[in-house]
């Protein structure tokens, strides 16, 4: 796992300070403190930041180049299936000067070209250049695991892992989106490829990019959609449950490749346990586990992570962290992320890897699972909602009819929808549009950034060709949100110089996933017609229900039974303390962010003078709708604002 840095030249006249590149290349240092490489022509400009993981000798430094030196490849990531690679390569006539999968990578690029990534099970991002062809490709792993920034003129194409990097080397103008910062507050995260800056982008998932004769192309080389249309075809529970279970086991197998010690994270929920009882197995007791939490009620899991550490026979390692590291740890993030970060916890993540740090290299995560198998309860069922709302001839009578519908009201504010989109947006939206109005400053055209997101919401939706909302919803959540929590998981991770690794997101769990039928990933007890999700979901449905079973006889009960939680911070109790309340004011309140113009001062003031702010009534759900929470939003974007100037 490593930090990559580069440009490509489209017209063969590439001219570049060295200097002025390494000390652009000195800030991926966290992301990479092995070892550091550089290779610079009249072509291509690459440099490469090490963190080794597997083959620890100076034969995995990179760049690498290619036995007859016509090829170089600048590569981040782990191929997990490269001894298969290799001996496929042996027998093709390919000879190897080391033991990592990069030179498997390189080799196999020469012998087909892009093609080859289809053989590759793994996460990557890099950059590859024949000089004999005179062809260079950039590429992103298929689900977004590995990130790559990058920015293109009329003279060359440039790509980092981060995007501080990226503006160092080119002097990149740092005008703000403004598009960016109002999706945001809505989603946390930019919308399509976007930013936070006008002129960076973030290459999508499954594509690559081409520069061959003086021109640049985006290609698409992977997509699942057409996977979920073979869910119409139900093969049996039994036939899911087991293919599920043999494919999770073999991921995990293949992530536990490495010459480095390996630990994982355990939040007490179903996902991770599920990873730390493989884990378990294959590696043996008393392997390291990590839990973070806070020690205010309803702040942390740890009975729950206890009990899976106890039933597994793992060490059980537990962080708690206070209000004043926090923020200070938020700082350096922010710097490290060159963007703002996405929730809270981030930070937190952060604070946990470093820990894991200290004893480990590589940690394994459950992250994925819940867009894989509809963990989110209440909004995948919200679908039925929809359908409810829209076919009244459901109801039996008026008076079910009746009760539905002040339920439909009491959670949405409304009682009808034009279309399921709308009806999705209202439930996404992580900031209530009439809030997110009030926030930002007047200068915000929000017609046109609402009309944007609309469409590149719809274009997700219809790249499924059918008309059932939950496989469209699925997919969205797989395709869009995912990557906002892949990013982070990213940069809290390598920012402590740790590898995480995601074992649902294999490739071919993803393809697998898609073709089970809903109502196996959603398992209906029992129909109470008059109910909104909210009320109904983990109640009269089990989310997440096909890899519950797949696992049962794994994990232990209490575990398997649970229902899902977030991970809230205590942003309510922290920002009563007197130091930190100075912090957010003098910031938030700060010449600069006035002459910002991104903010409605007069409604921040307000917030920071609510006396409502430190309020708490002891649910997880208070806290994101909360003004402690838009406040911190607020602040977040303020802080990397300061960052950039």
């Amino acid at each position: 796992m490593c930090g990559i840095l580069g440009k490509i030249s489209l017209n063969e006249n590439l001219t570049i300070n060295k200097s002025y590149f390494l000390k652009s290349l000195s800030l991926l240092n966290h992301r990479g403190p092995d070892d550091e490489g550089y290779f610079i022509n009249r072509n291509i400009a690459f440099g490469h930041k090490r963190l080794s993981i597997i083959d620890l000798s100076k034969g995995g430094v990179q760049p690498m180049f290619s036995s007859d030196k016509s090829s170089v490849i600048c590569y981040n990531g782990e191929i997990y299936n490269y001894k298969e690679l290799k001996n496929s390569l042996k027998q093709k006539g390919y000879k190897f000067n080391n033991k990592t999968d990069t030179e498997v990578l390189l080799n196999g690029l020469i012998h087909e070209g892009p093609e080859f990534i289809e053989k590759c099970n793994g996460m990557f991002a890099f950059a590859f250049h024949n000089k004999r062809k005179k062809i260079s490709y950039i590429f992103r792993d298929r689900i977004g695991i590995k990130p790559l920034f990058y920015s293109i003129n009329n003279k060359e194409v440039i790509f980092s892992s981060n995007v501080n990097s990226l503006i160092s080397l080119d002097k990149i103008n740092k005008k703000l989106d403004k598009e960016s910062v109002s999706s945001y507050f809505s989603f946390r995260q930019p919308i399509q490829n976007k930013t936070f800056f006008k002129n960076i982008f973030s290459l999508e998932p499954g594509h690559y990019i081409e520069i061959k004769q003086n021109k640049v192309n985006i290609k698409k080389y992977w997509d699942f959609n057409d996977f979920f249309l073979e869910s119409f075809e139900d093969k049996g529970e039994k036939f899911y449950k087991d293919r599920l279970y043999d494919l999770v086991k073999s991921s995990v197998k293949y992530r536990l490749i490495s010459d480095v010690k390996i630990a994982s994270l355990l939040s007490g929920g179903l996902d991770s346990t599920i990873i730390a009882s493989i884990l378990n197995e294959e590696i043996g007791k008393n392997f390291l586990a990590y839990s973070i939490g806070y020690s205010y009620k309803d702040y942390n899991e740890f009975k729950y992570s206890k009990i899976a550490a106890k039933g597994l026979n793992m060490k059980h390692i537990i962080l708690s962290t206070d209000a004043e590291k926090y923020f200070e740890d938020m700082e350096k993030l922010i710097k490290l992320r060159g963007q703002p970060l996405t929730i809270p916890n981030e930070i937190s993540q952060y604070q946990l890897c470093r820990l894991i740090k200290k004893k480990a290299t590589v940690v394994l995560s459950g992250s994925g699972a819940d867009e894989l198998f509809c963990g989110y309860g209440r909004i995948f069922s919200s679908t039925d909602d929809f359908k409810k709302i829209k076919n009244k001839q459901i109801f039996k009578n008026l008076n079910q009819e009746k009760k539905f519908f002040i339920n439909v009201e009491n959670r949405y504010g409304r009682k009808n929808f034009s279309n399921y989109l709308e009806h999705f947006l209202k439930l996404y939206n992580y900031t209530d549009d009439k809030i997110k109005q009030k926030i930002l400053h007047s200068d915000f055209n929000h017609k046109k950034i609402n009309q944007n997101i609309r469409s590149y919401f719809k274009k997700i939706f219809d790249n499924v060709e059918t008309k059932n909302y939950l496989i469209k919803m699925q997919y969205f959540f797989q395709k869009y949100h995912l990557k906002g929590i892949l990013e982070r998981e990213d940069i809290a991770s390598m920012a402590s110089s740790i590898e995480l690794r995601v074992p649902f997101l294999d490739h071919r769990i993803i393809e697998f996933a898609a073709t089970i039928p809903s109502k196996y990933k959603i398992k209906l007890l029992k129909e109470k017609i008059t109910l909104t999700s909210n009320l109904s979901s983990e109640v009269n449905d089990i989310p997440k229900y096909i890899l519950r079973k797949s696992f049962e006889k794994n994990i232990p009960k209490s575990i398997l039974q649970r229902k899902k939680v977030g991970f809230p911070v205590p942003l309510h109790f922290w920002m009563s303390n007197k130091k930190i309340k100075e912090k957010v004011y003098d910031t938030l309140l700060s010449n600069n962010s006035l002459n910002r113009g991104i903010f409605n001062m007069k409604y921040i003031k307000g917030l920071l003078n609510d006396r409502d702010l430190y309020k708490f009534d002891g649910s997880a759900k208070i806290y994101q709708g909360s003004k402690a929470h838009k406040i911190w939003m607020c602040y977040n974007l303020e802080t990397f604002f300061s960052s950039i100037e």
